[in-house]
């Protein structure tokens, strides 16, 4: 019984010890600098996670769990895709066709890892993660969306197809970005002066201006107009006027948003990324949110060609309809 004791206490010892070094390490953590002096957050990143953006209210308020928590309170991948598949792209029925199966769909295994602990909700401010839409916040992003011409959805020719249909958009969200159903990918390069951030999901790049003023331009530009600059360890973005037409992709983004956002190495592999949304017009406060990227894998080419298998079926069925719509005429 001594002897099983002390093995007891001796692995203790080194599992209390191999977390403090582990933490010893997070904390002495160098930041990498690039050939030009500042911090090298450069590389193709994955921001893949099954933590949604509010909080699910059977974490009961807790933005932080551990392992056993989370296994116990979250959906299993397996059957999760399932469910998506099930409700989502493959559901069945007369008016829906299918899209996406499971092998394309890749939300990630776990919550958010951040600080040690496994985060329930990417938003950290407000304290409840829930997005602090003013009274009438979210008839007015509806309004927005309504506004502009991303998609009819319905139509008698390729050209009133929805932008993603025609490759031309993806419905992933590169401003904040955001995990998606698939692909959650985008690569950040330095240069003295600008900072490209890729998504290479329908090919966006945002080019950030370093150490610039905002421009009043007669347009909008399209991943709107970015500025950045570095702050300690970090780089942060700031982007306003965005096109009117990326209102309707984006989750987020409306048009007097000013979003912010911060990106820090933390490790080799590892980023924390940030960003703070304010918009007096939507929400009653700037609110914050919070995940990590990790490196190590290689970006790929996203190819897409315009309405995929389904444009001849959908143009088809138009034709068919003036068909039956002129016999039933005669």
């Amino acid at each position: 019984m001594r002897t099983l004791s002390k093995l007891v206490s001796t692995v203790t010892v080194l599992l209390l010890m191999i977390s403090m070094s582990s933490s010893a390490m997070a904390q002495e953590y160098v930041q990498a600098m690039t050939e030009f002096g500042v911090p090298d957050v450069q590389g193709v990143w994955n921001f893949k996670t099954r933590t949604s953006l509010e909080r699910p209210d059977v974490y009961d308020g807790e933005l932080e769990v551990d392992e056993a928590t989370m296994l116990d309170k979250m959906m299993s991948t397996p059957d999760y895709i399932a469910a998506l598949e099930a409700s989502g792209a493959e559901a069945p029925g007369p008016h829906n066709v299918g899209g996406y199966n499971g092998w394309w769909i890749t939300p990630g295994d776990a919550l958010a890892f951040m600080n040690g602990k496994f985060r329930t909700s990417l938003i950290v401010d407000p304290v409840d993660g829930k997005i602090p839409w003013r009274e009438e916040g979210q008839t007015t992003r509806r309004a927005q969306r309504l506004q502009n011409p991303m998609g009819l959805g319905d139509s008698d020719g390729p050209e009133g197809r929805t932008l993603s249909d025609r490759c031309l958009v993806s419905f992933s969200s590169t401003a904040p970005f955001m995990s998606s159903l698939y692909n959650n990918h985008m690569q950040i390069v330095q240069s003295p002066t600008h900072v490209v951030l890729l998504a290479e999901m329908v090919h966006n790049a945002r080019v950030v201006r370093i150490d610039q003023d905002f421009r009043n331009l007669p347009f909008e530009l399209w991943l709107g107009d970015s500025i950045g600059y570095y702050e300690d360890s970090a780089l942060v973005v700031e982007t306003r006027n965005f096109n009117p037409w990326q209102v309707g992709k984006e989750q987020l983004t409306s048009m007097n948003m000013k979003l912010t956002e911060r990106f820090t190495r933390v490790a080799d592999d590892k980023l924390h990324y940030s960003f703070t949304i304010d918009d007096p017009d939507l929400y009653t406060q700037p609110w914050t949110s919070e995940m990590p990227m990790y490196t190590g894998e290689n970006l790929y080419e996203y190819a897409c060609h315009e309405g995929n298998y389904a444009m001849p079926a959908i143009l088809a069925g138009a034709r068919r309809h003036e068909a039956d719509a002129r016999a039933t005429e005669q």
